[in-house]
């Protein structure tokens, strides 16, 4: 729980640092502005954008137009592909630019978000990243106040100096994904998650409810945090049954009530049940093929897998729903092929790839073709990230050992396996677990801290007492 909220100032020299908590995470968050803004403006400033950076520009800048949440791509650049026709024949169809379609590609919030600064005036690629760069500060600050919820302040400072410095966190920011506000919500359901677990209200249930809604509009795989937390703190409460159901339904009621408008939407454009996003076919055509199964590109993609691209059988233009339709048929054809090499190899490869345990160093290299990553800054967040591993597992040992929230800090790190099981192994996609691993690290390092002052302060007495004893020796003569 938190102290008093001051810290005992400390000096170095002339330096003297401020002695309270918001003062010091307030440095921190400096810190880590400045970090952020160096790497947009000197290593990824302008770079050019792919796959779902350039998605989410060009969908922020039509959201800033008033267009709500058309297909930005196919608007933009259209598209020329030959078809295979029902009959045989094949047949050049063109999408022209300009056309317009609605999509739920991906869930709306970072869209939103990006889109708001667009109509304020960032539009252009390097203005969406510096805003981009800024949109990674609101993280550091929630994970300080983790980490002071969970044991003190000096663990919330710890926690967020190592979100404001650890570069598979900030590489995220200034590249225009919405994976910054992914580290924001993965940390901000952990913290409401630790105080629904010290005193499960009402109230905190609808916060922990609203704060899990918000994670699954950003990325859809973030749902899965809310009700298997609140439901394994719920069955352990000391609460009647009646009220462990009647806060259980609160979470989930609240986070309904707000992606429901979301819901609602995209069943009305598309004619069909469509919830977060209907992009799943999508990735599973290009994730389940041979190239990913038995080449090298094992437990990854491959563009190549989604060919030919789906059509009607004349040719006619398909919605983006039918489309994912189409393409996940064809997918879910393959796995049940293919299911042994699946389960043996491939589901091995997407979470050893996710986790830097399978051709770490060419993971970095993939990263840098699809997500314009530096390759010099993942080596450096991989080298961290080796750091901090086992520092994390000490950490959830820390807690367990405590009776601590342990399931609340550690379930982004399955949520994330898991969707690298489901889907291709990825660093971006192990975004959320980062969290998981700073706070449990900053726990072990906090522990160590305190045994170390512990140990020093106990040599000190022991000097103290030595040297007390000693003045009360009487001396000799000769």
């Amino acid at each position: 729980m938190a102290g008093s909220g001051r810290i005992d100032p400390l000096r170095r020299g002339n330096l003297s640092l401020p002695g309270t908590f918001r003062g010091r995470l307030g440095l921190i968050v400096g810190l880590g502005l400045v970090v952020r803004l160096a790497h947009v403006l000197l290593v990824s400033h302008d770079n050019p954008l792919s796959g779902d950076a350039a998605g989410y520009h060009l969908a922020a800048n039509l959201f800033a137009d008033g267009m709500g949440f058309p297909e930005p791509i196919r608007h933009f650049f259209g598209g020329i592909d030959e078809v295979t026709l029902g009959n045989g024949s094949v047949a050049v169809v063109e999408t022209p630019i300009g056309h317009l379609e609605p999509t739920a590609g991906h869930p709306p919030v970072w869209t939103i978000v990006m889109g708001t600064f667009a109509f304020l005036g960032a539009t252009t690629v390097g203005q969406q990243q510096v805003i981009s760069a800024l949109l990674g500060l609101p993280a550091i600050v929630l994970m300080g106040l983790l980490g002071r919820r969970l044991r003190s302040e000096r663990l919330g400072l710890l926690s967020a100096s190592i979100t404001a410095t650890y570069a598979f966190v900030w590489i995220n920011d200034g590249l225009i994904v919405s994976e910054t506000a992914a580290i924001a919500a993965a940390a901000a359901s952990m913290l409401a998650g630790v105080s629904f677990w010290q005193e499960p209200s009402r109230r905190r249930a609808m916060v922990l409810g609203l704060v899990g809604g918000i994670a699954a509009l950003t990325r859809s795989e973030l749902i899965l945090f809310l009700p298997i937390v609140a439901a394994v703190i719920l069955i352990r409460s000391p609460l009647p049954w009646r009220e462990r159901a009647v806060r259980y339904g609160i979470c989930g009621c609240v986070a309904l009530a707000l992606c429901l408008p979301w819901f609602v939407r995209n069943s009305l454009v598309f004619d069909a049940p469509v919830l977060f996003s209907n992009g799943a076919g999508t990735v599973l055509v290009q994730t389940n093929c041979d190239d990913t199964y038995y080449g090298s590109d094992i437990g990854y993609w491959s563009l190549q897998c989604g060919q030919p691209a789906p059509y009607g059988p004349n040719g006619e233009l398909l919605d983006e729903y039918e489309r994912d339709v189409v393409v996940r048929e064809r997918a879910t054809d393959y796995i049940a092929q293919n299911r042994g090499r699946l389960a043996s190899a491939v589901i091995p490869a997407r979470i050893g790839r996710m986790w830097g345990l399978y051709e770490p160093i060419g993971q970095l290299r993939r990263d840098v073709h699809a997500d314009r990553r530096s390759f010099a800054v993942s080596a450096l967040g991989f080298a961290q990230f080796l750091l901090l591993v086992p520092a994390a597992v000490a950490g959830a040992v820390v807690v367990r050992r405590s009776r601590g929230p342990l399931l609340v800090l550690l379930a982004w790190v399955p949520i994330a396996t898991l969707t690298a099981a489901s889907a291709f192994g990825n660093t971006r996609y192990r975004t959320a677990a980062e969290t998981s691993l700073v706070i449990l690290a900053a726990v072990a390092i906090d522990v160590f801290t305190d045994r170390l002052q512990r140990t020093r302060q106990a040599v000190d007495g022991r000097e103290s007492v030595n040297h007390a004893v000693a003045e009360q020796l009487p001396g000799g003569s000769s």
